[in-house]
Formats: C-alpha cells, sequence, structure tokens
C-alpha cells in the first residue's frame, strides 16, 4: 500500500511516524469494513503463501481461496506481488466496494500514475501496466473487474467471520488501553512495532512522517498476517491508516482461519466465562437480583463480578431506592461487542 511498506534493508532503516498530543487522543480504532484494501492483502496473502511453497498448515480460506481464484482477477498479479512497496491506487478505505471503485474509476491520470509508480517489483512493468499509468481508461476497467472478481470470490463469503475476528482482537486490547493508556497499546498491537520518544516506529524503509494532529486510524485485518501496514494521506481527504494483524486469541487470525476465530470467544478468555457473561447480560440495565437470575448465578456472585467490572470501568452502578441498577459504560459497550463499527 503505502510506501513506507517496503521490504526491509540490510541495515534495517526505520519507518518512524511522529505523534503530537493531539494525535495520541485522535487515535482510534475501526473494525468498518474496507473492502478494497481487504481485497488487496488477501491477494498479498495469497501470493506469499504460495510463494513460500507450504501448503498443509495453510489458514483454510488461503487453500479455498487458491483453489477459487478467478481467472478475470489474474491481472492483479501484474500489480500486487508477495512484497512491497503496493499500488497506491487501492488505497480507498470506503465501507462500500462499489464506492471505491467509482472513486477508481474517477483518478485522474496524475493520480493513477502517482499511485502505480510504487509498483516497480518487475525491472520494467508489462505494456498495460504502461498504458494503465498513462490513463487507459480500457486497461482500468480490467482492473475494475479483476478486483470485483477477486472481492466477491474471496473476501465477501467471509465478510463476517473475518469482521468478528476483527472486533475479537479489539475487546483483546481494551484492557491494554484500560491499564496502561493509548500510549501502551500501540506499543503492543505488533512485535515489529514500537513505541519510542512520542513516536511508532518499525523496521522497513527510511521515511518519516509527521501526523500533524489528524491522528491515526487503526484497521485489524484478519486476512493480514505480514508487517504492519501505514497509509498515509498527505492531501487531508481521509485519516492516516495503519493496517495490522488482527490477533484476537495473542497470534494471526489467519493462522487458524477466520471461521475457527469468529466461534471463539475471547471476552470469555479475557474475562473468564461468568463474568463475561454478567458483562453481556448487562446489555440492558439490571438490578442485582435481576442479573443473578440472568446469568444463573447467586446475588453474591454477581455483586462481586460487578464490582470488578466496576473497577475496570466496565460498568456502572446507580442507586435506586433500596437497590442499585447495573449499565454499561461505552467502554463496556464496546467490550461486550456492541456497535463497534467507527
Amino acid at each position: 500500500m503505502a510506501r513506507a511498506s517496503c521490504g526491509e534493508a540490510a541495515e534495517a532503516p526505520l519507518v518512524r511516524v511522529n505523534f503530537t498530543p493531539g494525535d495520541v487522543a485522535r487515535t482510534r480504532f475501526t473494525v468498518t469494513p474496507a473492502p478494497m484494501p481487504e481485497t488487496v492483502v488477501a491477494l498479498i496473502e495469497l501470493r506469499r503463501t504460495a510463494a513460500s511453497g507450504y501448503r498443509g498448515r495453510a489458514a483454510p480460506w488461503l487453500r479455498e481461496g487458491r483453489r477459487a481464484f478467478p481467472a478475470t482477477a489474474r491481472p492483479l498479479l501484474d500489480l500486487v506481488g508477495s512484497r512491497g512497496p503496493w499500488p497506491g491506487i487501492f488505497e480507498r478505505f470506503t465501507p462500500d466496494l462499489h464506492e471505491g471503485i467509482e472513486e477508481l474509476r474517477g483518478a485522474s491520470r496524475a493520480s493513477l500514475r502517482a499511485g502505480l509508480s510504487r509498483c516497480q517489483e518487475a525491472p520494467r512493468p508489462p505494456l498495460w501496466v504502461r498504458n494503465l499509468a498513462d490513463g487507459d481508461r480500457e486497461q482500468l476497467e480490467l482492473v475494475i473487474r479483476a478486483l470485483r472478481d477477486l472481492h466477491d470470490t474471496v473476501v465477501a463469503p467471509r465478510r463476517d467471520t473475518a469482521a468478528a475476528a476483527s472486533r475479537a482482537d479489539l475487546a483483546r486490547r481494551i484492557p491494554v488501553l484500560v491499564t496502561g493508556g493509548q500510549e501502551a497499546l500501540l506499543g503492543t498491537l505488533d512485535p515489529r512495532l514500537r513505541w519510542r520518544d512520542e513516536g511508532l516506529e518499525r523496521t522497513g524503509i527510511d521515511f518519516e512522517m509527521n501526523l500533524d494532529g489528524r491522528g491515526l486510524l487503526l484497521r485489524p485485518s484478519a486476512f493480514w498476517t505480514g508487517e504492519p501496514i501505514f497509509s498515509f494521506d498527505e492531501e487531508g481527504h481521509r485519516p492516516h491508516v495503519l493496517i495490522y494483524a488482527a490477533q484476537p486469541n495473542g497470534h494471526s487470525a489467519s493462522d487458524n482461519g477466520t471461521a475457527e476465530l469468529a466461534a471463539h470467544d475471547s471476552l470469555a478468555a479475557l474475562l473468564g466465562p461468568t463474568r463475561a457473561a454478567v458483562l453481556r447480560a448487562l446489555r440492558e440495565p439490571r438490578g442485582t437480583i435481576e442479573l443473578a437470575a440472568a446469568v444463573q448465578i447467586s446475588p453474591a456472585s454477581a455483586s462481586a463480578h460487578a464490582k470488578i467490572l466496576r473497577d475496570a470501568s466496565l460498568i456502572e452502578t446507580r442507586r435506586e431506592g433500596r437497590g442499585v441498577r447495573h449499565s454499561l459504560t461505552s467502554l463496556g459497550t464496546a467490550m461486550a461487542g456492541i456497535h463497534l463499527d467507527g
């Protein structure tokens, strides 16, 4: 995607992103779908696993994706290699694929040329790619069809399970945010990322970026297992973005396949099954006795679990007459998996 995704050199130069306090405050997660970038990272994963030669241990979606790969998507193989940098023309983070495609279709010749300038893996690109960079609309439609068919074949059938894995990753990270704050969280997104001197670093190319108060949008991806990808918008039309591999259970979502991860209860793994059930039962406010009945535990146990959740700022408790009423805070709502998109 962005220039910062190039493979590391022998001297391990650094990509560095500088944060102001305002950037830290404006950095946020989203699990809102971004079909075009997700389709591209899925393609990169397919190419990486094919290049590595391993088959038996590949995630189910990768094995299925290789079998179902549509012939009409083959033109993308000339644009998207197994290693970066990757074309900037695909950095369209709209929640609807059609909207992203219309943005791409309306791209100017200068924009196409700039976006494709990063894609120079071959010593000399094929003629059709050079024509595309010159604004050839027929070749652009070829790319659009390839993107749509690959998305419909590989990404769309796994949309729900991929979203579930991304939400589980987010739930797993909330305790780090609660106990350590945003800066601690940024340093734990991926082992290859490091928070140092008010900035986020990873090996890559020598590249430095100031966020200039716009913050960073963090996107967990269930299709991605590689190093975190920065996508910077220097024109101010959209947020700066960091795509990283979703890790619902401490390892990449793609290691076990998105369907398996969707079935795994990451919230229960974090809080314990009873406490997770208490949190979920409070999707509607309840008194202690009502809560105990909903979770099928004693009132004393419900009160004890509620205290722990209240101390973690996940619920709030208000007195009503002789009793109390528990309800989720905004943080508790996010952790329970409700209204996570943003």
